[in-house]
């Protein structure tokens, strides 16, 4: 129960590393805001966590906008009575290079991979600082170290991920930790029709030889949520299998 009494809103919960995230979160006794704009998967997670016997309660919100972020963050600590813990993880990207990314698709996926981390951090600190403290954890991706073809805008958001987990922990210390979990290939929905010659360098190459899944990340997610890393502030924890450690050979 390393996150009991604590309140933690996790976003992007209606699937993939975020519902893993908010389960394995209720599971060590926070009780979860989990935020979504697919109102049906959201309401899954939920469900899967109430029939668990924990606490959970679900915001349907488009995190990339300013007025649904307040709404996000006034739900927890209407439902809840405040705010200790927030995991900025919901994404969108469209691919393609500069020259081809029409700019709706690069402003979208700016604003939900990197905008909202900015809105939920501005909204969610004051907050947090009322609640005693707390600890944010961004999640960023190995788009944030090495650069991947026909990703111009995912790669461009993922880099600035890591610079404003550092500014929020350099800013607003001791009170906030800010740290960013860097997943590699994680088996999610994402994957879902992609041919097994897409997916087999991923298992191939790294030595770990396998997809992650979301529970990997969870389970990073929730150590540095927790009072166990209580030192640790402005990393990048790199959750990939070693994807990024190999060479092109």
């Amino acid at each position: 129960m390393r996150l009991e009494d604590k309140t933690a809103i996790v976003t992007g919960a209606a699937s993939g590393i975020g519902r893993g995230t908010a389960e394995m979160m209720a599971r060590e006794g926070a009780r979860v805001v989990a935020v979504d704009i697919n109102e049906v998967g959201l309401e899954q997670t939920v469900e899967s966590i109430r029939q668990a016997g924990w606490a959970a309660t679900a915001c349907v919100a488009d995190v990339g906008r300013d007025d649904q972020v307040r709404r996000m963050i006034q739900c927890a600590v209407d439902t809840y009575g405040g705010l200790q813990i927030l995991h900025n993880n919901a994404y969108w990207h469209a691919p393609g290079p500069v020259c081809d990314l029409p700019e709706a698709d690069w402003d979208r996926t700016l604003d939900v991979c990197l905008k909202a981390i900015y809105l939920g951090c501005r909204h969610a600190i004051p907050v947090m600082k009322d609640s005693g403290g707390g600890a944010i954890v961004n999640t960023a991706s190995v788009h944030s170290l090495v650069g991947f073809r026909d990703y111009a805008a995912y790669d461009a958001a993922k880099g600035g991920v890591i610079g404003i987990t550092r500014s929020v922990a350099v800013d607003y210390g001791p009170e906030i930790r800010s740290n960013a979990v860097l997943p590699g290939a994680i088996l999610t929905h994402a994957w879902d029709g992609l041919d097994e010659a897409i997916q087999r360098p991923y298992i191939d190459r790294p030595p770990m030889k396998r997809l992650g899944l979301p529970e990997d990340i969870a389970s990073a997610v929730v150590f540095l949520a927790s009072d166990e890393a209580s030192f640790i502030t402005g990393a990048s924890l790199v959750v990939d299998g070693g994807l990024t450690i190999v060479g092109d050979a």
